[in-house]
């Protein structure tokens, strides 16, 4: 149990500092470079461990085409529609709906994928939830208008979606090693990220413009909030399943709300703590036996 909650918290932890990573990396850094920088980079240090471990790569014969899929599902095409959109919403928006991801997961698993059945507890677990994200929503100075940005905020929510399916996939390979199996998705990812980097028409390096800021947060997010956040990400997926996993993205935002309090002094008052009571209410409706 103890271990449950504690890579839970990791993940919060590593996922919710993404998001920020990608809005200063952009000052230097287009979309594509982004997404294909921090998934190379993850790749080649996920591999370079798996080969020192000794681990083995038997299983792509055998499961190459759900591999590739995953690739696509999990990093390639959610990296590159998130880091888009950050070009014109900020990493509070984006966070906040990514909180779509329980909502598609609780729905496959149960309707498609058949992993867990649904029930009024776990339903209402997760509508209090995306409650709990629409309050700090409202709440936030830099809110979502509804009518502004409309794109960049579907290709989030696509973003989300992805994720749902990549999770729910995740768990057909639960047989194989998560350090191996997150070593081989990357791979295929950074391969898939490197042709959408070479026909997509954003690519721009602005050395003129160059931040040290930039580069860090890129280096920082590709080694701690894509390679070892993969990893415990498909270990918390083979051990606990998808539906779990899933209630990380609702604790995300509200960790980078009050990290911009107590970092940088921003202010918060008695609805920041209703929305952080009804995320906390939530998970564990949701998990509670």
């Amino acid at each position: 149990m103890f271990l449950k909650w504690l890579y839970f918290s990791i993940l919060v932890f590593l996922f919710g500092s993404a998001f920020l990573l990608i809005e200063i990396s952009l000052k230097t850094f287009s979309p594509s470079y982004i997404a294909f920088f921090r998934v190379s980079i993850a790749a080649l240090i996920l591999f370079i461990y798996s080969k020192f471990i000794g681990c083995t790569y038997e299983f792509v014969k055998n499961n190459f085409k759900l591999l590739f899929i995953l690739g696509l599902t999990g990093t390639t095409i959610p990296f590159y529609l998130i880091s888009y959109a950050q070009v014109t919403i900020n990493s509070g928006e984006t966070g906040i709906l990514v909180g779509f991801m329980p909502i598609f997961t609780i729905i496959g698993s149960h309707y498609y994928f058949k992993y867990e059945k649904l029930n009024l507890r776990k339903i209402f677990g997760f509508i209090l939830g995306f409650i709990g994200l629409f309050v700090l929503l409202i709440n936030n100075e830099n809110s979502i208008n509804l009518h502004s940005n409309i794109f960049a905020k579907l290709l989030v929510i696509f973003a989300a979606f992805f994720y749902a399916l990549n999770a729910l996939l995740v768990k057909k390979l639960s047989a194989i090693k998560v350090i191996p199996l997150s070593s081989c998705v990357m791979i295929i990812s950074a391969i898939q990220l490197f042709f959408i980097l070479i026909f997509s028409h954003d690519e721009y390096l602005d050395f003129k413009n160059f931040h040290t800021d930039s580069v860090l947060s890129l280096l920082f997010m590709a080694i701690f909030s894509t390679a070892m956040a993969t990893v415990i990400y498909y270990k918390i997926i083979q051990d606990y399943g998808p539906s779990f996993l899933s209630l990380v993205n609702y604790p995300i935002p509200i960790f980078a709300f009050f990290a911009g309090v107590f970092i940088l002094d921003e202010s918060f008052n008695i609805y920041s703590i209703l929305s952080l009571c009804l995320v906390v209410m939530a998970i564990y409706i949701s998990q509670k036996n």
